[in-house]
């Protein structure tokens, strides 16, 4: 590569990297700002409990986006390949759940997990797909968070057996996603939340289903009680079966 050539790679690495520091930084400081502002406020000995309550509510909810956002830029930066094995699917997936269970009910979401096949086992690593659902639920919440005057918040999560495997469908009764963008969402950086958003969690987790030897989709074509979007893991059989 000539020195023109490397030159012009530097400079798109450097405004790659530019672009997502930049991001990043806005990502951080608005929760920051948040959380200092509440925290400050909660200094006043003769606050009402009532206040008191609400504010510290406050804080832990911008703490939990700063500890969310550490958690999807750990994954961009070391992703090792998964560990591939036989996973009992089923388990896996209300473990996840249950894991989600109490924050929903604070952000008055609804979450209803639907496992037909408790013993389908599948080629996969346990803690990575945790990681994907963690993921999907994530932005199943956001949507809501994004969209207050949805007052019937409900998100399904149904595992189904396949011909040559199984999956997860995660669904939501939120706004769904433009055909025009179906591919989109899943570009690291394209975010389509107003309040911003690094625009990774999707990538990531698309990267990780391919990685397992499976898929990460969002499909149209299905039967979602609800109107918003689906997205579908898909993984193989364990080889034993």
């Amino acid at each position: 590569m000539g020195d023109k050539g490397k030159l012009l790679k530097d400079t798109s690495t450097v405004a790659v990297l530019s672009n997502l520091l930049g991001r990043i930084v806005h990502d951080f400081n608005n929760p920051l700002a948040a959380i200092i502002g509440f925290a400050d406020l909660l200094r006043n000995p003769d606050l009402p409990l009532e206040k008191r309550t609400r504010y510290v509510e406050r804080v832990f909810e911008q703490a939990s986006k700063m500890a969310q956002l550490v958690e999807t830029m750990s994954h961009f930066s070391s992703s090792p390949s998964p560990t591939i094995g036989p996973v009992v699917l089923g388990r896996t997936v209300r473990e996840a759940c249950a894991l989600r269970e109490s924050g929903f009910a604070a952000g008055h979401i609804n979450l209803h997990t639907e496992v037909a096949i408790d013993d389908r086992t599948v080629a996969a690593e346990r803690g990575t797909i945790g990681k994907i659902l963690h993921a999907l639920l994530n932005n199943a919440e956001q949507v809501f968070r994004e969209n207050p005057l949805v007052t019937d918040r409900t998100v399904w999560v149904r595992c189904v057996e396949s011909e040559d495997g199984a999956f997860v469908d995660v669904c939501d009764n939120g706004p769904g996603v433009p055909e025009d963008i179906t591919e989109e969402i899943f570009e690291p950086f394209f975010s389509t939340r107003r309040s911003g958003g690094l625009g990774l969690g999707l990538t990531i987790a698309r990267t990780m289903a391919e990685q397992m030897g499976g898929t990460l989709k969002l499909i149209r074509e299905h039967d979602n009680p609800g109107s918003g979007a689906t997205f579908r893991l898909a993984l193989p059989l364990a080889k034993e079966q």
